[in-house]
C-alpha cells in the first residue's frame, strides 16, 4: 500500500470517528426540563399531528445568548441522538424550546412547511403567539438561529 493510499484511508477514518462524536458545544450542561416543557410538548404534538416520547429527550443548556453550531450561532439546536441544546438566555423561551421539540417529533433537521410555519408557526418569522414571550430579544434576530 502506498503512503498516499494510507493517508487517504487515515483521513477517511479520522473523519468518520469525528463525525460519530456528535455535536458538543463548549460549556454545555445537562438540565432537568421544567414542568411547563411537558405542556409545550403537548402543544407541539397537537399542532404537528405527531407524537413522541418526551422522556427520551436529553436537555442541555449552554450559558449565554448563543453558542456555536453548524449553522453559525444558535439559540437552540436539535440532534438526532434525542439531544436538545438551548442557549441559557433562551432556556425558557417558548418559541425556541418548541422549535427544537418539533425537530424531535419530526426526527429530522430542516424546516419543512408544514409543519414549520403552517401548522406550527415555530420560526422567528412565523411566531404569532405573544411577542412578549420572545423576551428582550428582537422579534427576528438575524444573528441567532434556531436549528
Amino acid at each position: 500500500m502506498s503512503c498516499r493510499t494510507s493517508r487517504a484511508r487515515t483521513t477517511i477514518l479520522l473523519t468518520m470517528v469525528l463525525a460519530a462524536c456528535g455535536f458538543e458545544p463548549a460549556g454545555d450542561a445537562p438540565i432537568t426540563p421544567p414542568s411547563w416543557f411537558r405542556d409545550w410538548w403537548s402543544k407541539t404534538e397537537a399542532c404537528s399531528g405527531r407524537t413522541g416520547d418526551f422522556d427520551r429527550v436529553k436537555w442541555f443548556v449552554v450559558e449565554g445568548p448563543g453558542f456555536k453550531c453548524p449553522g453559525g450561532t444558535c439559540a437552540g439546536h436539535w440532534e438526532s441522538s434525542h439531544e436538545i441544546f438551548l442557549a441559557g438566555d433562551y432556556r425558557n423561551n417558548e418559541l425556541v424550546v418548541r422549535h427544537e421539540m418539533l425537530h424531535e417529533l419530526l426526527g429530522r433537521p430542516g424546516h419543512p412547511d408544514p409543519p414549520f410555519g403552517e401548522g406550527c408557526p415555530l420560526t422567528w418569522s412565523t411566531w404569532n403567539a405573544d411577542r412578549a414571550a420572545l423576551g428582550s430579544f428582537p422579534e427576528r434576530p438575524d444573528s441567532v438561529r434556531i436549528d
